[in-house]
C-alpha cells in the first residue's frame, strides 16, 4: 500500500509539473517568430519613454509571463529569440491574454540605440528581453519562460499531432541546418511536431509577420486543446522530459508545480490574443536599412493597459504609417472606435 501511495504522490507531482511546462509550452507556441541584428535610422523612430523600473508585488489574481522562443540548442545564451509573447492569466476575468509582439518591432534600448526587439535575447538573455518588452508596453512582467524548437518539435510528436486548417499552399527553404524546409499543402489536416513549427514560422505571404501572428494564435488554440486532454496523461514522462530539456525560466519548482495544479481550469477561461498594433517600414531601395515593424510608445502602452484590464482587441493591428507617427491618447477613457470584445 505504501509503496502504491509513493506511485501516486509522485504521478500526481509529475502531472503538476507538466501541466505547467505544457501550458507554458502551448501558450508560447502560439505568438510570434524573429531575426536580425541591425540598426535603423533615428529619423524613422518616434522618441522613446522614459526607461521604467517596476518593483511590483505579485497579483495574487493574475500572472504574466513573457514567453520567449529561441532556434538555439541547449547551452547556447546567444540564439534569435523567435517568440515573443507577453501572456497573462488572469483569475480576476478568468482569461488568458495574449499579446504578441512582432519580431521587427522597432524598440530603444537602455542604451540609448534603436534595434530590432528580438536582439535583446542576443545581448543580454532574458532578463534585458524582459526589460525592453515591459518598457514598450508599460506594464510589469512577473516571470519569463524560453523555448527551443526541438523541445517543441518533440513534444507535439509525443502528444500525437495538432489538427490545424492550412489555408494555402506553403513551401519555402529557411536554410536552417535543422527545420530547414517548409512544406504544406492546404486542408484541415493533423500536423506533426515539424509541420507544425512550419506552420507557426512561415511568413512569406503579403502580410509577413501579421500574417504569421495570425496562424501562430490558431496553432495555439489547437495545441492547447490536445495538450490538455485526459489521454495525454499515459505520455506524460516523455513530455516532461521533452520540456525540461527545452523550457529555461526563473520561474522555481514550487512556482512551476502552482501553476500546473491550476492547468485544468485554463482549458475554460476565455482566450483573447492580439497583435501590437503599428506599421510597416519598408527600406528605400540601397539605403543598408531593413523593414521592421513601428510602433508608437505611448500608444503601445494605451492599448497594453485595454487588452490586459479590460479585455479590449484591436480589430486589425496594422496602420498607415501616418496614423502610428500621429496617434495621440484619447482625451476620455472611452473605448476607441476600431477596438471590439472578442474571444477564441
Amino acid at each position: 500500500m505504501s509503496e502504491r501511495r509513493d506511485r501516486k504522490r509522485r504521478a500526481s507531482r509529475a502531472l503538476r509539473f507538466t501541466g505547467a511546462l505544457a501550458l507554458l509550452m502551448a501558450v508560447g507556441g502560439g505568438c510570434t517568430f524573429a531575426t536580425a541584428r541591425v540598426l535603423f535610422p533615428h529619423q524613422h523612430v518616434h522618441a522613446a519613454l522614459p526607461p521604467m523600473r517596476f518593483t511590483h508585488a505579485p497579483q495574487p489574481d493574475r500572472k504574466t509571463i513573457l514567453l520567449i522562443g529561441t532556434d538555439a540548442r541547449a547551452g547556447d545564451p546567444n540564439g534569435n529569440s523567435d517568440v515573443l509573447c507577453v501572456a497573462s492569466l488572469d483569475d480576476a476575468h478568468h482569461r488568458v491574454e495574449l499579446l504578441s509582439i512582432p519580431r521587427d518591432t522597432q524598440v530603444a534600448f537602455p542604451d540609448g540605440r534603436y534595434r530590432k526587439i528580438n536582439d535583446a535575447l542576443a545581448l543580454g538573455g532574458p532578463a534585458l528581453t524582459m526589460h525592453v518588452v515591459e518598457n514598450l508596453i508599460g506594464l510589469p512582467i512577473d516571470h519569463y519562460a524560453l523555448t527551443r524548437f526541438d523541445g517543441l518539435v518533440k513534444m507535439i510528436d509525443r502528444a500525437g499531432g495538432v489538427q490545424i486548417n492550412v489555408q494555402k499552399r506553403m513551401y519555402y527553404t529557411t536554410g536552417d541546418a535543422v527545420h530547414g524546409k517548409i512544406d504544406l499543402q492546404p486542408g484541415l489536416q493533423h500536423l506533426s511536431g515539424e509541420q507544425a513549427l512550419g506552420f507557426v514560422r512561415y511568413r512569406h505571404d503579403a502580410l509577413g509577420d501579421i500574417g504569421r501572428t495570425q496562424r501562430q494564435q490558431q496553432f495555439l488554440v489547437a495545441l492547447k486543446e490536445q495538450l490538455l486532454q485526459p489521454q495525454i496523461i499515459p505520455k506524460l514522462p516523455g513530455i516532461v522530459m521533452d520540456a525540461v530539456n527545452s523550457l529555461d525560466t526563473d520561474m522555481t519548482l514550487v512556482e512551476l508545480g502552482k501553476l500546473g495544479a491550476q492547468a485544468h481550469k485554463y482549458t475554460q477561461y476565455q482566450t483573447i490574443h492580439e497583435t501590437l498594433p503599428g506599421s510597416f517600414h519598408d527600406p528605400t531601395h540601397g539605403s543598408g536599412d531593413l523593414s521592421y515593424w513601428v510602433v508608437n510608445p505611448h500608444q503601445a502602452h494605451y492599448i497594453a493597459k485595454q487588452f490586459f484590464e479590460d479585455g479590449i482587441t484591436q480589430s486589425n493591428p496594422i496602420q498607415d504609417p501616418a496614423v502610428t507617427q500621429t496617434w495621440r491618447v484619447p482625451p476620455s477613457v472611452s473605448k476607441p472606435a476600431n477596438t471590439t470584445n472578442t474571444s477564441t
